[in-house]
């Protein structure tokens, strides 16, 4: 394939730089907006093009050294090359870019990020692959060939210490869960998803919970026992619910995974819970359900997966609920789902990012619309 030399001028979602060359776009990864490269162009999709660098001829200011010795092989980090503090500027810059070209906003109400005290080593769960020959790693990048590692920078110390282990347990099979539970570390194949999720940054996951307090309560730090009849969709085994609830109201949280909603209501039961209901089944049953039940909604709060919440925007709209709490892992689905919002009156009050995710490209938010 053909070389070129190109100027990165930005970051895409994704992790690659963006760069121009004869009228084309050009996406290459582990590159840096200033970076001045010579690249192969190694696919050509019509309209633009991939390449990989051969050369970097005059590097940005906004590089750093890895620390990795596996970055640039390992599939797990997108951005270790890149200054924390610019890793940041960037990752606030795609979110607003998003919801100006995706979510057809003039001006994102966007916060500053919530910024991580720990870049480094703060993963309390990591998901290993073993090969026949017993070593433990991560895929590479885009593929199913093994990295072998002797240690992960992004994860807790004490999940590392459990490597060496890991790499002789015989009875270990190819996919492997390394977890903290309060200080031990749990070691377990999974021979399938379980569809439990839970977030692996404790840290900024406190944060994005006092987020979603004070969007719903005004003030976080401090327990008002509003009366409030709350929503919760996607709730998970309870990560916003119980946060939610110590606060006073009437919760609600529809939960579609089974062993997440026998969690909740074990927690419930043990600490004599009254506030709070779970319904086990889908967002879309959850919220009819409660429809029927012609339940008035104060505030909505929804957590989606990846793919966003498109398929029971329409019924959210019908029942209306005072104030919405977007919680998002994806900024594209995430303007995607405003722009409706947007057109059946309601207002978008503010965004905040939050870094739970350091030295990679993902980008996790919090959204409040009102309704107007």
């Amino acid at each position: 394939m053909s070389e070129k030399i190109i100027t990165i001028e930005r970051l895409a979602y994704g992790g690659e730089g963006v760069g121009r060359c004869e009228g084309k776009v050009v996406f290459v990864p582990w590159t840096a907006p200033g970076d001045e490269v010579r690249i192969r162009v190694v696919a050509d999709h019509g309209r633009f093009e991939r390449g990989e660098v051969i050369e970097t001829l005059k590097p940005s200011a906004d590089r750093t050294h890895p620390l990795c010795p596996y970055f640039g092989k390992c599939g797990g980090c997108q951005w270790q090359h890149l200054s924390y503090k610019s890793q940041v500027r960037f990752k606030e810059e795609i979110l607003k870019e998003t919801l100006i070209r995706v979510g057809g906003l003039f001006y994102p109400p966007v916060l500053p990020m919530i910024v991580a005290q720990n870049p480094w080593h703060y993963r309390s769960r990591i998901q290993l692959k073993k090969n026949a020959q017993g070593e433990v790693g991560y895929f590479a990048s885009h593929s199913h060939q093994l990295v072998p590692i002797v240690e992960c920078l992004i994860a807790d110390h004490r999940l590392n210490e459990k490597l060496p282990e890991v790499q002789s347990r015989g009875d270990l099979e190819s996919n492997i869960e390394l977890s903290l539970n309060n200080s031990r570390v749990d070691i377990q194949s999974m021979t399938e998803d379980s569809g439990f999720f839970s977030q692996v940054n404790p840290e900024q996951n406190q944060k994005m919970i006092e987020t979603v307090l004070h969007f719903v309560f005004g003030r976080a730090e401090k327990v008002f026992k509003q009366k409030k009849t709350i929503v919760e969709l996607f709730a998970g085994s309870g990560n916003f619910t119980f946060p939610l609830a110590e606060h006073g109201g009437s919760i609600v949280a529809v939960e579609s995974h089974k062993k997440s909603v026998e969690l909740g209501l074990n927690k419930i039961q043990e600490e004599g819970i009254q506030n709070i209901e779970w319904i086990c089944g889908t967002a879309e049953w959850g919220l009819k359900k409660i429809h029927r039940r012609k339940i008035a909604i104060d505030t909505l709060v929804i957590d989606p997966p990846r793919r966003g919440a498109a398929d029971i925007l329409d019924l959210i709209c019908v029942m209306s609920p005072r104030s919405l709490i977007y919680v998002s892992c994806d900024p594209v689905t995430l303007s995607r789902d405003l722009k409706l919002l947007l057109k059946r009156h309601y207002r978008l009050e503010k965004v905040q990012p939050i870094d739970m995710f350091p030295q990679t490209y993902h980008i996790e938010s919090v959204a409040h619309l009102i309704k107007t």
